[in-house]
Formats: structure tokens, sequence, C-alpha cells
């Protein structure tokens, strides 16, 4: 290799390093018992927002449940939004999940849920070589790359789009910018990052690659990581002191920054208020 082309693949290859290593989040705030939230905001390769929630599995008092199933009405469940999600719940802090096959301009539309998702252990969508994102009862997490094989003990499963981080080697691959939606898991299987990046809105943040999302999600400690679904369902909410919904994110649905699109799968997390510490 002649010196030149040595010294810029040098170059790029240091610049990756401090982007990968360098603390993206430099503040955690807990919000609720074993969920703190963070966000970060990058000036290059282009203008990018994210917020993140990162969950202690060992914390007492963690539930997780997924959209419930529709009853007797058409599809497997309703579409609504992540704030909606939350609120009936009753939720600390929910994100948009699994792919879905329709997309509406409001609340309500039947939906069919790609891959598995189990809400409670009750099968709400059956597995169809999807990846997963799976949680046990004991609250262990763990990212699979076909979703038949989830763990029997997996309580709470959705679904995504492809495994992007495997075991700390980044293995996505799609190169497109849009708003995304992922998880990523210790290696330990004890913390969970939950993770929104902001797209399609030029002057506010530009959207990323699953090798980008792999490489920031590895950079908080991640080993494992799958991308959920993305683009104009992508939305983060926590629940506000009174209760009432707090989006963190800004999604895009129907191209209007700051609408919710209604989805047909989210994670939701039930979480007990802050311990007060004692004198």
């Amino acid at each position: 290799m002649k010196l030149p082309a040595l010294l810029i693949t040098l170059a790029i290859s240091l610049t990756s390093a401090r982007a990968d290593d360098a603390p993206l989040v430099r503040t955690w705030t807990p919000l609720f018992n074993g969920i703190s939230h963070g966000s970060f905001q990058l000036s290059e390769p282009r203008l990018i927002r994210a917020e993140v929630l990162k969950i202690d599995l060992a914390a007492k008092g963690l539930q997780f449940l997924t959209t419930p199933d529709n009853g007797t009405r058409d599809g497997e469940t309703d579409a609504i939004t992540t704030s909606t999600f939350l609120t009936t719940e009753k939720c600390q802090a929910a994100i948009n999940a699994a792919p879905f096959d329709k997309v509406y301009a409001t609340p309500g539309g039947p939906e069919n849920v790609q891959g598995l998702m189990r809400r409670n252990n009750q099968t709400i969508s059956p597995p169809d070589g999807q990846p997963c994102l799976a949680i046990t009862a004991s609250l262990t997490a763990s990212i699979h790359h076909d979703d038949h094989g989830a763990p029997e003990s997996a309580t709470t499963v959705v679904s995504g789009f492809a495994v992007i981080l495997r075991d700390g080697t980044i293995t996505g691959k799609d190169s497109k910018l849009h708003p995304r939606t992922g998880a990523g898991v210790s290696a330990d299987g004890k913390t969970l990052w939950l993770i929104t990046i902001d797209g399609r809105q030029s002057k506010w943040s530009g959207g990323a690659t699953t090798p980008e999302m792999a490489a920031w999600l590895r950079s908080l400690g991640a080993d494992d990581a799958i991308n959920l679904d993305g683009g104009g369902t992508t939305t983060m909410v926590i629940a506000s002191p009174d209760g009432k919904p707090r989006v963190l994110n800004r999604p895009i649905h129907l191209g209007i920054p700051g609408r919710e699109r209604p989805s047909g799968s989210h994670l939701g997390i039930l979480a007990t208020p802050l311990t007060a510490p004692k004198n």
C-alpha cells in the first residue's frame, strides 16, 4: 500500500474509533426505578438527534408489556399511537416496536404484526423467521436472528427487521437514512437500551443507517442490538409526573414533524417511582 493511501486508511480508522468510543450520552437522568434517560446530538456526518432509555433489568418493580390483541376484530391488533398505548396500559415508558402491515392516517385500523409478539406469555403474533428481542419473566433480555428460536421462558417478545450488532461486531447493512428505533442488550442480558433517532427533518435530524445505530448502541455498552420498526413510526414516550404522556423525540407521520403515527406494535415498561434516598 502506498504511503498516502495508508495514511488515509489510518485516519479513517482513528476517526471511527473516536466516534464509536466517545461518551455519546454525557448525562443520564433517572426517571423511575431502573429507567434513566439520556440524549445526544451530532453535527457530523449530518445533524442527528437521538433519545435513549437505559433500563437496569435488575431493578425491582419492572414489568414489560406489548400491544394487546384486538379480540374478535379483524387483524391481530389495532393501530394506536405510542402515547395512547402508554396511557391505556399505564406504562412509565414506551416505544414503537415491531413492523406492521398498514399505515393509517388516524388510529383505529386493524393491523397484522410482523414476526413474533408475546404479551404476558400470550402469543399476539406468531413467529415467521424475523429477528426478535426477547425478555424473560426473570428479566433477562436477549436478541435472536430468528424468532422461532426465542426462549420459551420469554414472556415478552417483539420482532424487528435485522440484528445489527452481534457479540460487539456491527452486522447492520442498511445504508439508507431513516428515522430509527432500536434496542441494545448488554453481554450479560441485564441492561437494555432503547433508542430513537429522528430523521426526514433536515434542519432537525437527518436520520441514520443501521451500521451507525449499531455503533452508537455499542458505544453505550450494548453487545447485541436489533433494528426495530422505524421511519414515520419512530416514537419514544414517557409518563410525566401527572401521568400524561410526554413524547421525547420528534416523530414524523405523513410528513408532519411532531405528529405520531398509529402503530400496530409497541413495547412498554411499567416501573415504580424513584426511591427517595435514606438519611
